[in-house]
């Protein structure tokens, strides 16, 4: 197969992505080794390599130890979002309750990370907005949560740009979101921020919001404390109907 436009991992991804969403590759199924990769879309072992690991993070396949690398993703994340009775849709846009106190930090272009390219689906090298909030209780950090957004979105709402919560920017408003939630240990800089022990473990919750068109308009990280309550509140809105 032929690729012909850069950064060959996103669009090996996103090839795989539409071969789960189609049920070509279903639940159970092996991704194929990174030399079939390799070879299938002449590209290098390392690029191939990348492909394994950006599904990993969308959470479509998981590696299992002498076995290789396994879809366990049987409805794709568009069909949970409008194949059922109900949309839901994210209303908040972060964890933060009474009491907290949440300050943007910092809220900029940047150049784009290779991980949160594969969730935006870009191509490096490119400019993304950054903002990064920092959820405080009584004073100790409970939960820093980094959001990156497209750049264009930069011109349509400048508000992303600007050092205030997320909720006081007008007009952006997701249609949807998913989120997958890990716990791993914190790195050096995470142990001094919310001023615990390395082998204290962290929870980590990835998001993505997307748009009407299923559009990924943000990728966000929230990382905190493993004994902070983390709540998200959802509406649930009638089901699209076919155009």
């Amino acid at each position: 197969m032929q690729l012909d436009r850069d950064a060959p991992y996103v669009q090996i991804i996103e090839h795989y992505r539409r071969e789960i969403a189609a049920g070509r590759l279903a639940d159970g199924d092996m991704l194929p080794a990174g030399r079939e990769i390799a070879a299938q879309f002449g590209v290098s072992i390392a690029t191939a390599a990348k492909v394994a690991t950006g599904l990993q993070a969308l959470g479509l396949v998981v590696a299992r130890p002498g076995a290789g690398t396994v879809v366990t993703a049987p409805r794709p994340p568009a069909d949970r979002a409008t194949g059922g009775p109900l949309l839901i849709a994210l209303t908040t846009s972060g964890p933060v309750a009474a009491g907290d106190d949440a300050r943007v930090v910092d809220a900029g272009l940047v150049s784009v990370p290779q991980a949160v390219a594969v969730q935006l689906g870009i191509a490096p090298p490119a400019e993304v907005i950054r903002r990064r909030q920092v959820i405080a209780r009584d004073g100790a950090t409970m939960a820093v949560l980094t959001s990156w957004f497209p750049a264009h979105l930069g011109d349509a709402i400048p508000g992303l740009l600007a050092a205030e919560p997320l909720g006081a920017v007008g007009g952006y408003r997701p249609a949807w979101g998913e989120d997958w939630v890990a716990a791993r240990p914190p790195t050096s800089a995470e142990a001094r921020e919310f001023d615990i022990k390395r082998g204290v473990p962290v929870v980590v919750v990835h998001s993505r919001r997307m748009d009407a068109a299923d559009t990924v308009v943000e990728y966000a990280e929230l990382i905190a404390r493993a004994d902070a309550r983390v709540t998200y509140r959802y509406e649930f809105l009638p089901e699209r109907s076919a155009s």
